[in-house]
């Protein structure tokens, strides 16, 4: 018998949605520094204009306002970085991810069959008070009528076992799959260990009549009813 037992174990959430706060707000920073913009072409003050030339001849030094050189080894380094923090971000985001899908899938619903069940088709050995005893005994009395009833042996053997057939079927059993009506009624009438002659040689008699076309006399129908009467004796 299968149950439906749903088990569902409690998610993190608080500290999920904490880190992936954490996770944006890193991404938005580094989105801020790749728009700095470059320090090469700075220029620290205007160039004021030339000044005069001394009497004496002499060249000026330098002037205040030169533009002081780029600085590309400053913008590499605000690059690299920007880089190496976006890579964090993203195993950090990555991690995340797997862990939240690791927990989802921790926390499906599961299945649960509990032990006992048999499958459907296979004959289960149970105790005789899984049998309908009285359906059994009845079937036999109503096969020995039938017996006494038909003028012709044969049809008088056939009648009989169907009945026990059809007693059997009623009898609480479940036919399995491979089994022939003949060989579950067997089954069912060996539950009872003390009559297996009987039923042997009841089901001969059917065979031979009903697929062996070998027409019964007076004698098979008297050996007919003395297994019907054990059958039934043994099932009281």
């Amino acid at each position: 018998m299968v149950h439906d037992d749903r088990r569902l174990r409690s998610l993190p959430l608080p500290g999920a949605l904490a880190l992936v706060v954490l996770v944006t707000v890193l991404l938005m920073a580094i989105a801020s520094l790749q728009g700095v913009p470059q320090f090469g072409n700075l220029l620290l003050d205007r160039r004021p204009p030339a000044p005069t030339p001394s009497s004496g001849g002499q060249t000026a030094g330098p002037s205040i306002g030169q533009r002081l050189p780029d600085l590309p080894l400053l913008a590499a380094i605000a690059s690299v970085i920007a880089i190496v923090m976006a890579v964090v971000g993203l195993l950090l985001l990555g991690w995340l991810l797997w862990r939240v899908v690791r927990a989802l899938w921790a926390a499906r619903p599961l299945g649960r069959q509990e032990g006992g069940a048999v499958d459907v088709g296979q004959p289960a050995m149970a105790s005789d008070d899984s049998v309908d005893a009285g359906a059994i005994r009845d079937a036999a009395v109503d096969a020995q009528q039938a017996i006494d009833e038909h003028r012709d042996p044969s049809d008088a053997i056939v009648a009989a076992w169907v009945e026990l057939e059809q007693a059997s079927a009623r009898a609480g059993r479940a036919r399995a799959e491979s089994e022939t009506p003949g060989e579950f009624t067997v089954r069912i009438l060996r539950r009872r260990p003390g009559r297996d002659a009987e039923v042997e040689t009841l089901l001969a008699l059917y065979e031979s009549v009903r697929f062996g076309g070998v027409p019964a006399d007076e004698r098979a129908r008297a050996a007919a009813r003395r297994c019907l009467a054990a059958i039934e004796e043994e099932w009281r």
